[in-house]
């Protein structure tokens, strides 16, 4: 059984780190968008008039496409100096409590997304300035929070199996 999670983590964790790869390729193009926006701003006194609509669009790319990838790594802050002090069993008990109720979290996050997804194609949706639809980056924020959960959840199997065999 622990073959199998070891097996699905690998695959998972190349998937994140695929979608992470995108992440950054778009925060660089939002990089160079601000760089160009500020240049025309400051030279031209002529800036990009949809520069921070695109920008909002982009950054939940970023987020969402890196989330995953992040909690693959266990790489997200946390601050255990009360915990850290409790034995071994119960840091695990937290731990395992924690990893569920995140899973939980993340699922609902995946749903209520691809509700409000589906709201926003029904009723076509678009951003302000630009008629560029909604929809679409609510399903970026449902497909992160779903690698996220998944992750979670093979984090959460894991610790109960070790728990298990101890």
């Amino acid at each position: 059984m622990k073959q199998t999670f070891s097996s699905l983590e690998k695959v998972l964790s190349d998937v994140t780190r695929r979608v992470s790869n995108v992440g950054q390729i778009v925060l660089m193009a939002m990089v160079l968008l601000v760089i160009v926006d500020v240049f025309l701003r400051r030279f031209f006194n002529s800036p990009i008039s949809w520069t921070l609509e695109i920008i909002e669009v982009m950054l939940v790319a970023v987020v969402f496409f890196s989330v995953a990838y992040c909690g693959a790594r266990k790489a997200h802050i946390s601050i255990d100096a009360l915990v850290s002090r409790f034995p071994p069993k119960i840091r695990n008990t937290i731990d395992v409590l924690t990893y569920f109720l995140s899973v939980v979290l993340f699922a609902a996050m995946t749903w209520g997304a691809v509700l409000t997804a589906i709201d926003e194609f029904d009723t076509h949706r678009v951003t302000g300035i630009l008629p560029v639809p909604i929809y679409p980056f609510a399903l970026v924020v449902a497909f992160g929070s779903l690698l996220l959960a998944l992750v979670l959840l093979i984090h959460l199997l894991n610790l109960i199996i070790s728990m298990v065999r101890k």
